[in-house]
């Protein structure tokens, strides 16, 4: 399968208290990963303080989504917000983990761990 056979995945945006949740279920590669980062700085733009990226449904990450995050935190702090969570599946663990990222932006096991932290940091 290449890039353009690539199904869209799926990305969802859900609120949870002060948080907004973008849920991701599907693989994010080179042909969709502007998707991701799109939708992310978009909810930034209109306002979003707390976003929690919840990446638990994804069983691939490639390095442009690993990019994607990293405009996103780049993004979010250029605009003075709080920092971004991001529930990790072990495959994007894995990725975030070699790249170093996971020194950048806080990752959590569970989006309920992913939430606590988000409201704590609001605190």
């Amino acid at each position: 399968m290449n890039a353009a056979d690539s199904p869209t995945p799926e990305l969802t945006t859900d609120s949870h208290g002060d948080a907004t949740i973008v849920r991701v279920v599907g693989d994010i590669d080179m042909a969709n990963s502007d998707d991701l980062l799109e939708r992310c700085v978009e909810l930034l733009d209109r306002g979003v303080d707390t976003l929690v990226i919840d990446l638990s449904g994804v069983p691939f990450f490639a390095s442009s989504g690993i990019a994607a995050l990293g405009h996103i935190r780049a993004h979010s702090a250029s605009l003075g917000r709080r920092p971004v969570h991001v529930v990790a599946s072990r495959a994007v663990r894995r990725s975030l983990t070699a790249t170093a990222m996971d020194k950048l932006l806080p990752l959590h096991e569970t989006l309920e761990n992913a939430l606590a932290a988000a409201q704590a940091d609001a605190s």
